[in-house]
């Protein structure tokens, strides 16, 4: 099996330097879906420190990179430039059009092997006695993802331990939003995306149209996804691990050069004290109390070493 690395998705701020009043960009750059909560911590922050230069913009003016945001799930995918911070968790779960054909055959609910055949193509190192029918497919679905370099598409893959190049369907361009489109408009489709482009946020339901597909899981998260309701679905996904819904971390790398930039170490201390709250609000899980716990000492650490300079 190939091992799918994920990508560094980098977040551009221009340089921060003290007595400096020049704003400090935060480039979203092509990863949309974590805008919102970047935002939402960004303007949250500024109302406790007003003093704060920080800015949020999806394309953001040239300058030297005071931060980054990663969307990983192992160090292994990590340079040795910085101090990563994570600071939040997308999850992605299979959607399809309410009046797909696949619906009526999952029966009690897809498996992890069976997500495998119908979302990517067969690998040569893959089991035979998985594939008895080679000329049937049990289930079938008109796939679609971003291409192979987006952070979701990186993300499952990674789960299922499948290059993503094997992706099945169409590729859709842009946004993870334009999945919801097609899906909508399609009655065989079918694509994993996150949890705040398939809810609607204000009322906390699924959006018209849509359905969750039929997994086999425990009876807590089951019963949480047929709820097509945010809210029980995090709560579900955060205290309960599957093997069928891929839960990726995302968070900032702070790089050497600006170990000394007070703002900078304030603002990822204020997100991992203050910024979670807002995680489930805009879709988003938080991080596991261990997690947290070690990234709130890791931070704690450099906070120190800027202080004794």
């Amino acid at each position: 099996m190939k091992k799918v690395l994920f990508k560094l998705l980098t977040v551009s701020v221009l340089a921060y330097f003290s007595g400096q009043t020049s704003a400090q960009e935060i480039d979203l750059q092509n990863i949309k879906f974590i805008h919102p909560i970047v935002e939402k911590w960004v303007s949250e922050y500024k109302k406790t420190y007003p003093d704060s230069k920080l800015d949020v913009k999806l394309q953001s003016s040239e300058g030297v990179a005071a931060l980054k945001l990663v969307v990983n799930t192992g160090d292994e995918a990590l340079d040795n430039s910085g101090t990563v911070i994570y600071t939040g968790r997308f999850a992605l779960i299979p959607i399809s059009n309410k009046n797909n054909p696949l619906l009526a055959k999952a029966g009690k609910g897809l498996k992890k092997k069976d997500l495998q055949k119908l979302v990517f193509e067969r690998e040569p190192s893959d089991d035979d006695d998985d594939y008895e029918d080679k000329g049937k497919e049990k289930y079938t679905a008109t796939i679609y993802s971003r291409n192979g370099q987006a952070a979701t598409t990186l993300a499952l893959a990674e789960h299922f331990d499948r290059s993503p190049d094997l992706i099945k369907g169409k590729k859709i361009a842009g946004d993870e939003i334009y999945l919801v489109d097609a899906i909508s408009k399609d009655e065989n489709g079918l694509a994993f995306n996150t949890l705040n482009y398939v809810y609607d946020l204000t009322t906390r339901r699924l959006k018209s149209n849509l359905t969750v597909l039929p997994l086999n899981l425990k009876q807590e998260i089951r019963e949480a996804l047929l709820s097509h309701d945010i809210d029980r679905t995090i709560s579900a996904l955060e205290d309960i691990k599957t093997e069928v819904i891929p839960v990726s971390s995302f968070g900032l790398i702070i790089p050497k050069n600006n170990f000394d930039n007070a703002d900078i170490l304030r603002f990822a201390e204020w997100v991992l004290e203050n910024g979670q709250k807002f995680n489930h609000e805009l879709g988003f899980l938080t991080l596991d109390s261990a997690t947290l716990e070690s990234q709130q000492k890791q931070l704690k650490k450099q906070n120190q070493a800027l202080a004794a300079k």
